[in-house]
This record gives structure tokens, C-alpha cells and sequence, in this order.
């Protein structure tokens, strides 16, 4: 069957409209020939200018996909009201001014759309532009595509759902091995607290009351209850599902938090912790969970493995240092046994374990987390230049050095 242009403009099932932008293009040259080199700038400083030429923008033509999708039974009515139900949208428009002034053969972005029959619609659009240096008249019949992305979007939102409950199930499978150890950690001081309790009960006793001694009890029992309120308060933050969202962080406060929860296990499997991390560090962007979540997790493996490994010298080293001007690297090193060569490329898979009880998802939850940050996560054996002893890395870019807004993406696998 010979199918002509136009047909094929009608049956596309691609939403489609055509428009004519000769007179943006036309005021954008002007302002061009006026000296502005910098258009970004003077868009910046001249946000009227959109909606000066935006009266110059006509809409020509749409096919029966775009009129379907816009809630329309007729093009005659939809030519009429499109100034109302296509307003000006500064983020979408101004993607075309840009690339007029850059010479690009494409743009494209998204935006939502609200139809005539009461329906809200995310689109992706997409735009073909002349190439190169043009004249208005090139832009008399731009052709821009839509996609309808509802199912989309819903796919997503119920993905990112399933993915921060899997970064949260890694939380809680970590809390369930550091509860016993941090139940000490709690003991301690509820079991000093009676004790200096009971103390200032005796010194009130006294036929003659010592209230310094007293004093000095009920500020015992407030620092020690002090040190509990902490100790729960981390792993309560540290366990608990909330909204992600991506802040400056000093990397000293990290890994500081972090080494809170592992610090009494260390001390129980009489592993010492060194921190190595230049003052003059930028602050990194991220979850401040989720980046906790990270050391732990490696902290913890570490401290397991020499443990395993019965390592006569069990020490772990955490440090912070520039990776260039964008990024932090973070490295975690222990005096372990290190890691099997035949190990070595797998350990970040998901369900893969050299623990009995392991999961195997510990390591690729903190992979996905570091790269949905911006980052990357790598291994490797030795130690300050010597063998044995494993490594693990991850980098984290600098606060200002990535376009981070809002929430981050939760870790998926």
C-alpha cells in the first residue's frame, strides 16, 4: 500500500504534534546579534523573555494519537484551545531555546500534561530540530513526539518501593547480628546507674547526709544514662525505615557513626579500629543511613573474617582521602586472611556467601547503594604495600559536584 507523508503523520501511533517556531527563532537570533554570548545567563536574568516570545509559538497540526491523548474528539477544537491546554512550560521550552542557539538536531525532556477530560499524564518528548546554523524559516515546522510513561512511572514508584525495603531488610539482617553485642554496650551503663543510685540512696542515709557525694552520684547516673539514650538512638535511627534523602556529610561524621555500632563487637573479638581522615576533607552527598549501612556492613565482614580466620593480630583501618577534586574515597582495610582469588570477583553478587548463615546480599546491597550515589565499590588484598589483608573501597562525589535534588534513588540489586 503507498502511503503518503501525511498518512502516515495520521495512523502513527506516536502522539504527534507539528509547530511553528520561526518567530522564537527569530527573537533568539535578535538577541544573539545584540552581543549575548552567554544565552544561559541571560535566560537567567531575563525570565520574562520566555513568555515575550512564547506568543510567537504556534501549534499547526496534530494526529489522532496526540488528540487521543490530550482528551480531544476533534483537531478543530483542539487547535483552538491549545494555548490552554498546552500552557507555556519554562523547563520544556527553554530545553528548545538553548538548543536553537547550539545548533543541536535534537532535544528532549519530560513533562506532565492535563487533558481535556480531567486526566493527568506524564509524557517523554522529543523534538527534531534543523541542524547547525538556520534561519528562522527552518523552523517553521518542527515536528515534536510524545510518549504517554503512566504505566511508567507507576512501575517505578513500586520498584523504588521494593528497593528501599530491601536496603531496609539489610539494616535489620545487620542489627540482628550487632543486637547481642550492643546489649553489653546498654548494660554497662543501666548496671552503673543502679550502682551509683544505690550509692546516693546510702550518702541520704546518713545520719548526717553527704550531698557532694550525692552530687557526684546523680551525675554519674545522668552520664551514664546519656551513653544509653545514645547508644539506642543510633541503632534505632540505624534500623528504622524512613524517607532517603541526599545531604552534605563530613566524612568523619560517617565513618563516626558507623564505628558506633561496630566499636563493642570490635572490642569483643579484641579487633582495634584506627580512623585516618584529613580535616580539610569536602563533605560528601548522600543518605547519611544508607552510607552508614555501607561501613558497618564492611566493617562487620571484616571483623568477622579474622575472627573465622582466629588472625593472631586483628586490627582494621578506616580512612577518608581526596580521589581528585569531585570525589572521597573511603577505604576500610583489616589484618585478616584477605580474600581467595577464586573469591575475589564474586563477592559483590547478589546471594553470594562464603558464610555458612550468609545471605549473600550484604556486599551487592552496598554496591548498589554506592553507585546509586554517584560512586563505585571495588576489593583487593593487602595492605600498605604488603600482602595479606583485604581492602574494600568506595568513592562518594564531593557536596556541589553532582546535580543531587531531593531524594536518591533507594539501592536496588
Amino acid at each position: 500500500m503507498d502511503l503518503r507523508h501525511a498518512d502516515l503523520f495520521d495512523i502513527s501511533p506516536i502522539s504527534i504534534l507539528c509547530e511553528d517556531w520561526s518567530g522564537v527563532k527569530r527573537a533568539v537570533d535578535e538577541v544573539i546579534a545584540g552581543g549575548v554570548t552567554d544565552f544561559d545567563r541571560f535566560l537567567d536574568g531575563n525570565p520574562q523573555f520566555f513568555f515575550d516570545v512564547r506568543r510567537f509559538h504556534r501549534i499547526l497540526d496534530a494526529n489522532r494519537s496526540a488528540l487521543d491523548l490530550l482528551g480531544f474528539e476533534d483537531k478543530e477544537t483542539f487547535l483552538r484551545e491549545s494555548r490552554v491546554r498546552l500552557p507555556a512550560n519554562p523547563a520544556s521550552n527553554v530545553q528548545v531555546f538553548r538548543a536553537m542557539v547550539r545548533g543541536d538536531a535534537v532535544c528532549q525532556g519530560e513533562r506532565v500534561l492535563h487533558t481535556r477530560d480531567g486526566r493527568t499524564v506524564p509524557i517523554l518528548w522529543r523534538a527534531s530540530l534543523p541542524p547547525g546554523p538556520a534561519g528562522p524559516e527552518a523552523y517553521g515546522r518542527l515536528y515534536f513526539f510524545a510518549v504517554d510513561v503512566t504505566e511508567l512511572k507507576r512501575v517505578q514508584g513500586a520498584l523504588m518501593e521494593a528497593q528501599a525495603n530491601l536496603s531496609h531488610a539489610g539494616r535489620l539482617s545487620l542489627v540482628g547480628e550487632l543486637a547481642a553485642s550492643l546489649t553489653h554496650e546498654v548494660s554497662q551503663p543501666l548496671a552503673s546507674i543502679a550502682g551509683h543510685a544505690a550509692a546516693a540512696t546510702r550518702w541520704l542515709a546518713r545520719e548526717i547526709p553527704n550531698l557532694d557525694e550525692v552530687a557526684t552520684s546523680l551525675n554519674r547516673i545522668t552520664a551514664g544514662t546519656q551513653h544509653a539514650v545514645r547508644v539506642v538512638a543510633k541503632m534505632r535511627s540505624f534500623a528504622r525505615r524512613g524517607e532517603l534523602s541526599a545531604t552534605p556529610m563530613k566524612p568523619h561524621d560517617c565513618i563516626a557513626d558507623a564505628v558506633t555500632l561496630v566499636e563493642h563487637e570490635a572490642h569483643r573479638q579484641k579487633t582495634r579500629i584506627a580512623i585516618d581522615v584529613p580535616a580539610h576533607l569536602p563533605p560528601v552527598i548522600g543518605d547519611r543511613t544508607q552510607i552508614q549501612q555501607v561501613i558497618v556492613n564492611i566493617a562487620y565482614n571484616a571483623i568477622q573474617a579474622m575472627q573465622a580466620a582466629r588472625s593472631p593480630e586483628r586490627r582494621i583501618a578506616i580512612a577518608a582521602a581526596a580521589d581528585g577534586a569531585d570525589a572521597v574515597t573511603f577505604t576500610v582495610t583489616d589484618s585478616g586472611p584477605g580474600i581467595p582469588d577464586e573469591v575475589l570477583p564474586r563477592i559483590f553478587d547478589p546471594f553470594f556467601s562464603t558464610k555458612q548463615e550468609g545471605m549473600g546480599l550484604g556486599l551487592s546491597i552496598c554496591k548498589t547503594i554506592v553507585e546509586e550515589h554517584g560512586g563505585r565499590l571495588w576489593a583487593a588484598n593487602g595492605r600498605d604495600g604488603a600482602p595479606g589483608g583485604a581492602s574494600l573501597s568506595f568513592s562518594l562525589p564531593v557536596a556541589g559536584s553532582l546535580p543531587v535534588a531531593g531524594p536518591v534513588q533507594p539501592a536496588t540489586l
